[in-house]
């Protein structure tokens, strides 16, 4: 009888939450589409190609002028000299430099990119909330189509099923292309770059 009672006390309970739900609007979004798609996304990948390139063409001169160095430093200079003894102190200071180069300019890249990241994420879904809340959308889910298996293992494709975050939905739900084409308006107006 009290297992009946508790029964009937959850079921009175949630109907409240049922209705509210049946009634919420739901879409989706597929982020990774609307991320490919974005140009802020495209300028900014080419701005970091930019500036890895850049990056790579420094420390490869620091890298040149080490071995450079230490060629001079082996045939030129007599072990034990004075001359020997600088050349060597010399090339310490490049490797240092270079170790330290390599470290602080990964770090900064590495920081710049997850920054940039976060702001491609930060106006998708400022994006999102617009045109949800144009639409009387209430909740809106990311989802994401399956890419082509062509060249994945059986392990990839696993993981990529299992994190599909929707199954399934009408094509009428889906605000993807609306997204893209708020983000892109708003990018290419003058204030959005």
């Amino acid at each position: 009888m009290v297992r009946y009672a508790r029964l009937m006390m959850a079921i009175v309970l949630l109907a409240p939450a049922q209705a509210l739900f049946a009634e919420a609007n739901v879409a989706v979004v597929n982020i990774g589409e609307v991320s490919e798609k974005y140009q802020k996304t495209a300028d900014l990948e080419a701005q970091f190609d930019a500036k890895r390139k850049k990056l790579s063409d420094e420390r490869d001169a620091l890298r040149d002028r080490i071995e450079r160095l230490t060629r001079s430093l082996k045939e030129e200079f007599k072990p034990g000299t004075d001359e020997f003894r600088e050349r060597r102190k010399e090339l310490a200071m490049l490797e240092a430099q270079l170790q330290y180069f390599i470290d602080s300019e990964s770090k900064q890249v590495e920081q710049e990119l997850a920054d940039s990241l976060r702001s491609i994420f930060d106006d998708v879904q400022a994006v999102i909330r617009e045109v949800a809340k144009e639409k009387g959308v209430d909740v809106v889910l990311a989802a994401d189509r399956m890419p082509d298996a062509s060249g994945e293992n059986p392990t990839q494709v696993r993981q990529t099923i299992v994190l599909q975050k929707v199954l399934y939905w009408s094509p009428r739900v889906d605000l993807t292309a609306d997204v893209v084409a708020r983000l892109n308006a708003k990018y290419k107006a003058p204030a959005g770059k």
